[in-house]
This record gives C-alpha cells, sequence and structure tokens, in this order.
C-alpha cells in the first residue's frame, strides 16, 4: 500500500490528467499490478481457500483470518535493494526507471 495523499496538488490534475503512472508505463490507468509476499502461517492458505464458496472470505474481510491492520503493515519498513534514481527531495523523474515509456489510451 502506499499513500499518494500527501500528493494532494489540485495543478497536478488539470484537463483530467493525474502524474501518477504503473512502474511498467501504463499512464491511462488500465493497467494491473499486485505484489505477491507469501507469508501464510500453518494452514491458514487453506483455511480461507475453503471459506470462499461461503463468502466468509472476500478481499480484505476475511473472517476465518487474522488480518494485519493497514497502519501496522505501514509500519514494516525495509530499506531501498537496489540503488536507482527514485527522485530526490521532491523532484519529479524525467523518465521511468530503465527507460520505460508512458503511453496512454486513446
Amino acid at each position: 500500500m502506499w499513500d499518494t495523499g500527501r500528493y494532494k496538488n489540485d495543478a497536478w490534475y488539470k484537463n483530467g490528467k493525474q502524474p501518477f503512472v504503473y512502474s511498467f508505463g501504463d499512464g491511462t490507468g488500465y493497467g494491473q499490478h499486485g505484489d505477491y509476499l507469501f507469508g501464510w502461517k500453518d494452514d491458514s492458505l487453506q483455511k480461507a481457500m475453503d471459506a470462499l464458496p461461503s463468502g466468509k472470505c472476500a478481499n480484505a474481510n476475511c473472517s476465518v483470518l487474522k488480518i494485519q491492520s493497514a497502519a501496522d503493515a505501514m509500519k514494516c519498513k525495509k530499506a531501498q535493494q537496489v540503488p536507482e534514481d527514485i527522485g530526490k527531495d521532491g523532484a519529479w523523474l524525467k523518465e521511468l526507471p530503465g527507460g520505460a515509456s508512458v503511453t496512454y489510451a486513446k
């Protein structure tokens, strides 16, 4: 999760545009991105899978699992592992890391 609230600036959102793009270059917002981390304890994954048909487990609402709050999840910090230009002191990057092109749907 990444809190974009601190980037609220109406000047960036003129004419229906916004300054954020996915790392793979989607400037329109049609793409999807997700990171998978295997962190299931014991048989918790199986419990969640078994609860799917009953509707007891859907997205972040899963009564058969103990779910970490967003606030607790955001307390987990890890230093950057691969050095790359990520913008410093509020400066915008001139291009995406790796030189990926930003594209927009027509």
